[in-house]
């Protein structure tokens, strides 16, 4: 009888521990896989041989032992991994800063080249030339904005006058009213 009582109660404390080791240590596999272990092999000893304490305990030291060595495995092997993610990104956020710099470089040689082909091959009436044109689409592009800014100055003379419109015709309309008796 106390054989098949402690079976389960050794089964729920073997889960227990395993779900309930969330600490944030480094040591968080050895420890879960100690506790495992101890009640697992505790569970086995108990079944194996005439279930006395000894088999348990013995079953519990083993078990633990072999438990810790598995997890140490385990966090050795998670450490790893973190290390090789991390050593990842810094290598890929590296990358993509020579990658920005490198198409800044570009953009810069590519206007340094496309003035370096003008001073070859411009003369001063070129530069003349640059110039009146410059000076033509600066006017007509002021002429354009005042033209655009007295129609809106227009169009907002209007919406007011229709407002006041609108606002004399209730009036009026008010007005009447009142003299008709209403």
């Amino acid at each position: 009888m106390f054989k098949a009582t402690l079976t389960p109660l050794l089964l729920c404390a073997a889960l227990l521990f395993s779900g309930c080791s969330s600490s944030n240590s480094g040591n968080t596999g050895r420890n879960v896989g100690i506790a495992a272990g101890a009640v697992l092999g505790a569970v086995i000893g108990s079944q194996l041989g005439d279930g006395s304490g000894a088999n348990m305990a013995a079953g519990a030291a083993l078990g633990g032992a072999l438990g810790g060595l598995g997890g140490n495995k385990y966090d050795k092997n998670k450490e790893e991994l973190e290390a090789a993610e991390a050593q990842r990104q810094y290598e890929y956020d590296q990358e993509a800063q020579a990658q920005v710099k490198l198409e800044e470089d570009i953009k810069t040689l590519e206007a340094k080249k496309v003035r370096d082909e003008i001073a070859r091959n411009s003369t001063d009436s070129d530069v003349s030339a640059a110039e009146r044109e410059a000076a033509r689409l600066e006017a007509e592009l002021a002429a354009k904005k005042k033209a655009y800014e007295e129609s809106q100055a227009r169009a907002k003379d209007i919406q007011e006058a229709q407002a006041r419109i609108a606002k004399a015709q209730e009036e009026l309309a008010e007005m009447e009213r009142m003299e008709n008796g209403g």
